[in-house]
């Protein structure tokens, strides 16, 4: 059975090799400034945006709810690579293994390294590597999968609901082309990350049986557009073709996200006229270096009672044609104090980036170091302090 579901991936893996070849030759400089592909999709929802800020460039129905497939994929990735350490072992179990739809071949018995069997099921959108991860993180598929839901309401993708870690159809699976863009952008920030959904092919390790195979990557886009870096596929008869790509050109990365296409091979050629047009019409003016925004915050309970907060990025103003920086300007977002404890990296704030006044992107801040819960003297003094000046301020 596991082999004619080989054979049957790898019929239809090459018809989308050949399908999609006819898009190679759109580049950037193919798109005028003004040919926006609205008209020309069939993707039912579409966005493109900036990488480092959201900003959006392009949207259509980005807020229709459908079924993101694979693209479900990239959170599976990301908590993956948040949650665990690289050599951690993966014992593959028989949930795992006998999960249908696309697959990386696991058998029950399997031993992995997290690092492989996360990117092979990345490479070949595997659905039993996705299970096999989400029980070794949480013991569990449904807890993996509540933490999948909590990372996406502190992302922001509001309007999105997991069901399970590979995004095989359900009725309480659904997400929105707006969402996925901002768990692409998240995931992207991410170097790990970015190494994975950019490789076209790798070979992958076994422990248990030792053994190795080549994979090749389902995204097409890697090798028929010199920009393309990333970064996931989704398909299933109920959601159509779907894509999250990313590349990057002059300096300036894009993600575009189409759900629902017609055909399998049309997300490549849509995502890739979407990507053209940003291309063509936007530019990054950079305004401020990260250490520009260094903030100091206390943390209460903490053996560190002081630390710094910092943008996670220097920040540039993505200028759309006719766009001027002077309509930009930035607010920070920071809490007046931190609960211990907290970790090196943790988002603990943001920049907004504004253009009139309207929010049109975000930078995470950053926390420099990490303060685990105990007595410091700064931490006590500002407890007291906090404590005179709320007093005062009630009466």
């Amino acid at each position: 059975m596991r082999f004619l579901r080989y054979l049957i991936f790898a019929a239809v893996f090459s018809i989308a090799i050949f399908s999609s070849a006819s898009a190679q030759d759109v580049g950037p400089q193919q798109f005028s400034a003004d040919a926006a592909p609205q008209y020309g999709l069939t993707a039912t929802s579409a966005i493109l945006i900036e990488a480092s800020t959201g900003r959006v460039i392009f949207e259509k129905n980005a807020d229709a709810q459908g079924y993101p497939a694979s693209m479900t994929k990239m959170m599976t990735a990301i908590l993956s690579i948040e949650m665990s350490k690289p050599n951690d072992i993966v014992h593959i179990s028989d949930e795992a293994a006998d999960v249908d739809g696309s697959s990386l071949y696991l058998e029950k018995g399997d031993v992995m390294r997290m690092d492989e069997l996360r990117q092979g099921m990345m490479l070949v959108s595997g659905n039993d590597a996705a299970v096999a991860i989400a029980d070794a993180i949480s013991s569990t598929t449904p807890a993996f999968v509540a933490l999948m839901n909590k990372k996406a309401q502190e992302i922001g993708a509001v309007n999105t609901h997991f069901n399970n870690p590979n995004g095989l159809p359900d009725p309480n699976h659904y997400s929105t082309a707006r969402d996925m863009a901002k768990i692409a952008a998240y995931a992207y920030k991410n170097n790990d990350f970015r190494k994975i959904v950019a490789a076209k092919e790798k070979e992958i390790h076994w422990i248990t049986p030792n053994k190795k195979n080549v994979f090749e990557n389902t995204n097409r886009l890697l090798w028929n557009y010199p920009y393309a870096n990333g970064i996931k596929t989704g398909y299933t008869d109920d959601a159509g073709g779907c894509l999250a790509a990313s590349a990057t050109y002059n300096g300036v990365t894009l993600i575009a996200v189409v759900m629902h296409t017609e055909d399998g091979p049309d997300r490549f050629t849509e995502a890739q006229e979407l990507l053209a047009y940003g291309f063509k019409n936007i530019q990054m003016q950079p305004s401020h270096k990260k250490s520009d925004f260094i903030q100091s915050i206390h943390v209460h309970g903490g053996k560190i009672g002081k630390i710094n907060v910092t943008p996670q990025t220097d920040i540039s103003y993505p200028l759309i044609n006719g766009e001027t920086g002077s309509a930009y300007s930035m607010k920070i977002n920071l809490p007046r104090y931190l609960e211990a404890p907290v970790k090196s990296g943790d988002q603990v704030g943001s920049i907004d980036i504004l253009y009139n006044n309207q929010k049109v992107g975000e930078i995470p801040m950053l926390a420099d170091k990490s303060s685990t819960r105990g007595f410091s003297l700064a931490s006590l003094c500002y407890t007291v302090y906090d404590g005179i000046t709320s007093l005062f301020a009630t009466v």
